[in-house]
């Protein structure tokens, strides 16, 4: 360790400079990480942009949620029973579980062609753990839920212009 007054070359750990005899103790401890991997990891998800949830019942149509995904340009919407989200419908299952089955969506339920498989964050969580959930299990909508109630909706696009942000001030 080199000695912040002197610049002398110390050995890691000393209290004591051998040259100059200046109080070094503490200066080797490691410092929290800043800059993009310490924001990943110390920010919190309710901190970010979230957008807010379109909440559809599970009787809903394909056609209708496609509507309200176009009018509120979103790319997905929730699936809620008894006010509990249960499943998630978004671009990609009306080209791969609906148009390419042939599917007709006047009259097919939202609820028979959604995902029921929602990862939950909690607003407290980091960013990180989001992107690996993302990036992982190919998601590209997270729900926000705290206290068992959606909150916010955690988009790649919202993850991407923090990252972006993040990028260009850091």
């Amino acid at each position: 360790m080199r000695c912040p007054y002197c610049a002398t070359q110390n050995i890691a750990g000393v209290d004591v400079c051998s040259e100059c005899g200046a109080d070094l103790a503490g200066l080797d401890l490691p410092e929290a990480q800043r800059g993009f991997s310490g924001r990943l990891l110390g920010d919190r998800v309710g901190d970010l942009k979230l957008a807010r949830p379109i909440v559809l019942a599970p009787e809903v149509t394909v056609a209708e949620a496609v509507a309200r995904m176009r009018d509120e340009r979103s790319g997905c919407v929730f699936v809620a029973h008894a006010d509990k989200p249960v499943g998630l419908f978004n671009e990609r299952h009306l080209l791969t579980h609906v148009l390419r089955a042939g599917l007709d969506p006047a009259a097919t339920p939202v609820a028979d062609v959604m995902t029921t498989e929602l990862v939950q964050l909690e607003p407290d969580d980091p960013p990180a753990f989001a992107v690996h959930c993302m990036v992982s299990r190919g998601f590209r909508h997270l729900a926000v839920v705290s206290n068992g109630a959606l909150v916010g909706v955690l988009s790649v696009r919202t993850i991407l212009a923090y990252l972006n942000d993040d990028l260009i001030s850091g």
